[in-house]
């Protein structure tokens, strides 16, 4: 019998659900400074909710759920569907279908962070799972380019919060390489699945895409062999890279698409510079070959992507059609999703072979004194702002000692006299003891000095 979790899932050690915990956390406290607040919804939908809302590819990996009871046996006599429900696939759809049951209750603009997990029966990779969290803010029924500017903004000042170093936030919309592609006599009904082949171009090997591109059947005409062209022109080009050279290939379509492709540029550099004139150190730049994979998108996209990772650890735009299918007027709104499980990787990999200190975590150790008398010590530390553990059980100190450290603290509390306000620790990774004034001990768990 297999006792691993399902394929795709993971369990969650302590310390990496603490540090998951600390990003959420983190993350929380950055959106709440820009007025938005938490929701949640169930983590299963009704099929009707799920399918055909312009979740893509994802549709296509939905966990669905049997009907139950009656309704089941019901369905397999009658040959007919098995489900009626499904698990989330993303924290949008459901935002689309709490909006409209909710309407009442909202503000006219309505800004929401939702932090919870999603499912996808994707094949599974590093970095990439069948369960995973994602952290979602959105505005809903804000129509103006100035709430682009708010949510990137505010997810910049979230990377910064998060420490994971150097980033390229970029930027386009979704009609841009549409546009440029029909100007280049692609039929309409091949313009989808090319973009999204385009969404592989940072993701898989540069000969992987044309080769995908000649099975496509999108070969042999002019048309296919100039997007060839121009996908082999962008591979390895810098954003700036391939704005020029979206530039170059707009000389080559009709002034009345070009003229409608200059206005989404337009929108675009309004949007860029607002950002930094708001962040003059924002990473935000303007890509017009960036493809995001959701149907729903209707205007502005972006991603993130660290320096050193090939994935992007997040993603959004503007989606000013999904919520009017529920709600049953149109309502514009535009959000952005973070992926946990990347961030956590990223960080993960940093910290390896780091040790695994846990903040503030000590262990007061158990000296014979009775547990009444140690319980009594560990509520005075917890109460001047210690995460204490107690060592409940009288046992051998180096066997204490050696428990700290396996359960990943870097300090053990030997003894704490009340009248002093004093403690003698072990420094556990030099094997050091030391005596100080509790104030002490806790600057140098906060790291404002050194051991």
């Amino acid at each position: 019998m297999a006792i691993g979790p399902p394929t795709g899932m993971r369990d969650w050690l302590p310390q990496d659900a603490l540090l998951r915990q600390r990003l959420m956390e983190t993350i929380s406290t950055v959106y709440r400074l820009y007025g938005y607040l938490p929701i949640d919804t169930p983590a299963m939908e009704d099929l009707a909710v799920l399918l055909g809302k312009g979740g893509g590819e994802n549709e296509r990996l939905l966990f669905k759920i049997l009907k139950r009871g009656e309704k089941l046996a019901d369905a397999q006599e009658a040959g007919g569907d098995l489900a009626d429900q499904g698990l989330r696939f993303d924290l949008t759809v459901p935002l689309a279908r709490f909006v409209a049951t909710h309407q009442g209750k909202l503000p006219s603009v309505f800004r929401r962070y939702h932090i919870a997990p999603v499912w996808r029966a994707d094949r599974p990779q590093k970095g990439r799972f069948r369960e995973f969290y994602q952290c979602d803010i959105d505005v809903v029924g804000g129509a103006s380019p100035n709430y682009e500017v708010e949510i990137i903004t505010a997810t910049e000042r979230a990377l910064k919060a998060l420490t994971l170093g150097g980033y390229r936030f970029r930027l386009s919309d979704k009609n841009l390489l549409p546009l440029l592609f029909q100007g280049m006599g692609v039929l309409a009904k091949d313009l989808g699945p090319l973009t999204i082949l385009l969404d592989k171009l940072d993701k898989i090997d540069h000969a992987q895409v044309l080769s995908e591109l000649q099975q496509s059947g999108h070969a042999g005409s002019r048309a296919a062999d100039s997007v060839r062209h121009f996908v082999s022109l962008a591979h390895g080009l810098t954003a700036s890279g391939r704005s020029a050279l979206f530039q170059d290939a707009l000389k080559t379509i009709a002034p009345a698409l070009r003229k409608t492709i200059d206005a989404l540029l337009g929108n675009l550099h309004q949007i860029e510079a607002a950002v930094k004139g708001i962040n003059p150190a924002s990473s935000l730049v303007l890509d017009p070959i960036l493809v995001r994979g959701m149907d729903y998108y209707t205007g502005p996209i972006y991603e993130a992507v660290v320096e050193g990772s090939p994935s992007s650890i997040l993603g959004g735009g503007r989606y000013d059609g999904l919520i009017g299918r529920f709600a049953g007027k149109d309502i514009p709104a535009v959000g952005c999703s973070i992926g946990f499980e990347r961030i956590l990787s990223i960080l993960q990999e940093r910290t390896e072979g780091q040790g695994t200190a846990t903040g503030l975590r000590v262990l007061l150790v158990n000296g014979g004194q009775s547990g009444v008398l140690l319980q009594q010590d560990a509520e005075y530390l917890r109460s001047a702002g210690l995460c204490v553990e107690t060592s409940l059980d009288q046992d051998d100190l180096g066997k204490q000692f050696k428990y700290a450290e396996t359960a990943g603290m870097v300090w053990a509390i030997r003894r704490f006299d009340l009248a002093s306000s004093t403690v003698t620790v072990r420094y556990l990774p030099e094997r050091r003891d030391l005596t100080m004034p509790l104030a002490e001990l806790l600057s140098r768990l906060n790291g404002t000095t050194t051991p």
